[in-house]
């Protein structure tokens, strides 16, 4: 693992964070996990190598995610998922500093129900498998929630 790489990680953890809500309409073809999968997988690898975690949620062909991170490299990487023909009516609801991170550890989850847990998704060779439910802090809780408003539709038309 390079200087770098090191870096970053450690940027991960420690330092200042970005936070930047956002949600989608994905242009992916319906049930396509092996193309998600490796979305995910690649997306994962860049995402540890430049500090940034976060949540992506999916539901119904949209997505809403929170990315956390040095602000340089979050704004970099939503200026790519907007320039990324697999989405379209992209509409940002938040940015800015945050005290700290609150997903360090996430990546994906499919959404549930409110008050049911999500479903962590493990890209496989096969595609996506769901994981066990993850436990949610209270700060969690409420920024999955939105993310989930965001899928199901309470926050798309504005």
């Amino acid at each position: 693992m390079g200087t770098e790489t090191k870096t970053a990680e450690a940027a991960a953890t420690t330092g200042p964070c970005y936070r930047l809500i956002y949600r989608s309409h994905s242009l992916l073809p319906a049930k396509d996990d092996a193309a998600l999968a490796e979305i995910l997988k690649v997306a994962r690898a860049k995402n540890a190598g430049l500090g940034i975690t976060g949540a992506l949620m999916l539901y119904d062909h949209w997505f809403a995610q929170v990315l956390e991170g040095p602000q340089a490299a979050v704004e970099t990487l939503y200026a790519r998922i907007r320039a990324d023909p697999r989405h379209d009516a992209i509409r940002l609801t938040e940015a800015g500093p945050v005290p700290k991170r609150q997903f360090e550890k996430w990546a994906m989850a499919v959404v549930a129900e409110h008050h049911e847990p999500d479903m962590p998704m493990v890209a496989t060779t096969g595609g996506l498998a769901q994981g066990a439910p993850w436990r949610v802090s209270l700060e969690q809780e409420a920024i999955l929630t939105r993310l989930r408003d965001l899928t199901r539709g309470y926050g798309r038309s504005a």
